[in-house]
């Protein structure tokens, strides 16, 4: 009778424990007296790392992130399954993707959010959103992942905080300390940060090639340029305040800043010598205003100041030709938005959604050159003095409806009216997310975006600036036209545990930069340019592999087609295609239960491919990272090595139609130590 009544009680633990996937792994160890024969009993299960929700998958960060090293809110995004790390980048599913932070609206450029991220503390993050078609109310076009915060919900007052320090060398030594602060009480939430980054930078790039001429003459190209940057800090902070005033009532601002000056020598040899000295300045500003009521109604503002000072001294011979100047520039960009944004239900199983976003932008800009030495003013540049606005006007439209208990679909369309001095145009940009769940963790997703970019404003200022010496030439290009791209996206969950992902996207006009070796005169021209199309096509299969308590492993494959064509490129037009692979892979190694001591492996490998006329030869990189927390994992102790083998930059190649050119950078090795303090917590809801 005991026996059999043991046996039932084990079977319905099992039962129940195979059942609840959404639980943490428990241990229960029984001490009733009933139970005092048995060994300890150990049930486990695991949640789901992702779950849908209409177009998002969502997925649970800490979850993804357990025991691993991860210092910010930035580095945690790069164990998302299909997010590949690039550098101080990310990628999704091979293809560029936006950033959000909470669904907010911003006029940040996404190098700023990057930078906001990684002052973050990564337990912050709760979920992460991840939609390869963002609908139009989010006012993103294509991939997104919109990082949503942990919220305080307790009444009583509360204080997190968080210290970091982290010093690391790459030939010369970096070093970052931030301190972050997040109080709450009541209907206020009050939090900011200051982060301090200084230290030095060396690069060398090596170019060699040669460089013929119409006329049938051949210059041998080989030069060498050291970069060396000084120790000047850059500073972030930011201060963010939440304010619940009423049920389903919030006002939140924000303002968030950076300063950096920083000074520059480069220097040249080989085939022209030049000295430069930089000397560079930039200052940030960004104001945010959001108020959200409880009938869906979202208001808000964005108010961007941007200012880039660069002066920049140059003697440089090629030839026998000196050239000697200073060159005075200037960038300031005022960003204004405001949107009103709207939604709510109908019905149970439908929900609609419409807005207005309207964004002003105004751009000055300047360049100035004075000769010294005994250069003349017409072998330099002529002067640029540019005062340019942008006006976008967005409406927008769209709704998700459950038609099923199985499927559902989310549509949007978006109207925009863009006028510059360079185009007035008026685009619609149509969405839809179609996703079916035949059973508990399997889904199939079917994407369809269409999406438009502009390049950056200094690309398309009609000025010409050197690279190191006169042989390089940085060139605008005021007929840089933004490319408009269509993709079509089929993804697949299986077991809430293993992605699979195809697609297919064609873009027009497709812009990006190249180097030419001109044909007339012994210059090197880079330059952003429109190409025909761009089309690219592939599978990405992403799968963990966790075998045993000590071993925390996921895989992702990439393989890739990509077509790119130009039929008035300079006089060398150009139809490539090449398919190639991508491989993404870590994997954490826990050494004991008892302390939380682990050793984390990235590896990223890719094969030759191609941009425009240039080819990018494989690429990989090996990092290390061996984590230590203590004081309850309070404490964060991380040494790393990134880059073991210091194979992560490439060497891109041009030998179409006459060019004959290698760039060869330099590629260094990174170890560095970083420690975390956390004080304080949240009470967030689950």
């Amino acid at each position: 009778m005991r026996k059999t009544f043991i046996t039932s009680i084990i079977m319905l633990l099992s039962f129940t424990a195979n059942a609840q996937e959404a639980t943490d792994s428990v241990a229960v160890a029984f001490n009733d007296s009933l139970f005092q024969t048995l060994p300890e009993l150990l049930v486990t299960g695991n949640k789901p790392v992702v779950k849908v929700e209409g177009a998002k998958l969502v997925f649970d960060v800490n979850q993804l992130t357990k025991n691993k090293p991860v210092d910010n809110a930035f580095d945690a995004l790069k164990h998302l399954p299909g997010v590949t790390p690039q550098g101080d980048d990310i990628n999704l599913g091979g293809m560029s993707v936006a950033l959000m932070i909470n669904g907010k609206l911003t006029s940040m450029s996404r190098e700023q959010v990057i930078t906001l991220l990684k002052s973050m503390p990564a337990n912050r993050v709760k979920t992460a959103e991840v939609m390869y078609a963002a609908p139009a109310r989010y006012q993103v076009r294509g991939a997104l992942i919109n990082v949503t915060l942990a919220k305080e919900v307790s009444k009583d007052a509360s204080l997190q905080g968080e210290l970091y320090a982290k010093a690391e060398s790459k030939h010369e030594a970096n070093f970052n300390e931030r301190a972050s602060l997040a109080f709450h009480k009541g209907i206020v939430s009050i939090d900011g940060y200051y982060s301090l980054t200084h230290g030095k930078l060396f690069h060398t790039n090596d170019k060699t090639g040669i460089h013929t001429l119409d006329n049938g003459e051949k210059h041998d190209i080989d030069t060498r340029m050291v970069t060396r940057g000084d120790g000047r800090p850059e500073h972030d902070y930011r201060i963010a305040a939440d304010l619940d005033f009423a049920k389903n009532h919030q006002l939140s601002i924000s303002y968030s800043g950076n300063y950096k000056k920083k000074g520059q020598h480069i220097e040249m040899t080989g085939m022209q010598t030049s000295l430069m000295d930089n000397s560079i300045k930039d200052i940030l500003h960004n104001v945010h205003l959001d108020y959200t009521l409880p009938i869906g109604l979202n208001l808000g503002a964005d108010f961007t100041y941007y200012e880039d000072n660069v002066r920049q001294d140059m003697a440089s011979a090629l030839q026998g030709e000196r050239l000697s100047f200073i060159t005075t520039s200037q960038q300031r960009i005022n960003r204004s938005k405001f949107f009103a944004r709207e939604e709510h239900m109908l019905g149970k199983k439908a929900r609609v959604n419409y807005g207005m976003v309207y964004t002003h932008i105004i751009d000055h800009s300047r360049q100035d050159y004075v000769p010294t030495e005994d250069t003349t003013t017409d072998k330099l540049p002529s002067p640029l003095y540019s005062r340019r606005t942008e006006d976008i006007l967005n409406i927008y439209g769209g709704g998700s409806m459950n038609l099923s208990d199985k499927l559902s679909a989310e549509f949007s369309l978006a109207a925009e009216h863009s006028k510059t001095t360079l185009w007035d145009e008026w685009d619609l940009y149509p969405t839809l997310s179609a996703t079916y769940m035949p059973s508990s963790g399997h889904m199939w997703q079917l994407s369809f975006s269409t999406e438009k970019k502009y390049p950056e404003f200094w690309a398309v200022q009609n000025v010409t600036s050197y690279f190191g010496g006169q042989y390089e030439h940085i060139v605008g290009n005021p007929a840089l036209k933004p490319s408009k791209e269509f993709s079509l996206s089929l993804v697949h969950v299986l077991h809430n545990k293993y992605m699979f992902r195809g697609w297919f996207s064609h873009t027009k006009d497709y812009f990006t930069q190249t180097m030419f070796q001109a044909r007339d005169q012994l210059v090197e021209i880079d330059k952003f340019d429109n190409f025909d199309f761009y089309q690219n096509a592939g599978i990405m299969i992403s799968s963990p592999w966790k075998p045993a308590w000590w071993l925390d492993s996921r895989a992702t494959v990439f393989g890739e087609w990509m077509r790119v064509k130009d039929s008035d490129y300079y006089d060398c037009p150009f139809d490539r295609n090449i398919a190639y692979a991508m491989l993404s892979a870590n994997a954490t190694i826990r050494f004991v239960r008892s302390h939380d001591l682990s050793l984390t492996i990235n590896g990223f490998a890719r094969t030759k491919s191609y941009q425009g006329p240039l080819d990018l030869p494989a690429s990989g990189n090996l990092d290390l990272s061996l984590r230590y927390a203590f004081l309850s994992g309070n404490a964060i102790l991380t040494l790393y090595c990134n880059d073991l083998f210091q194979t992560m930059m490439i060497t891109p190649e041009c030998h179409w139609s006459g060019q004959n050119l290698r760039c060869k950078y330099s590629c260094f090795r990174t170890v560095g130590l970083s420690f975390t303090y956390r004080f304080g917590g949240y009470k967030a809801k689950n």
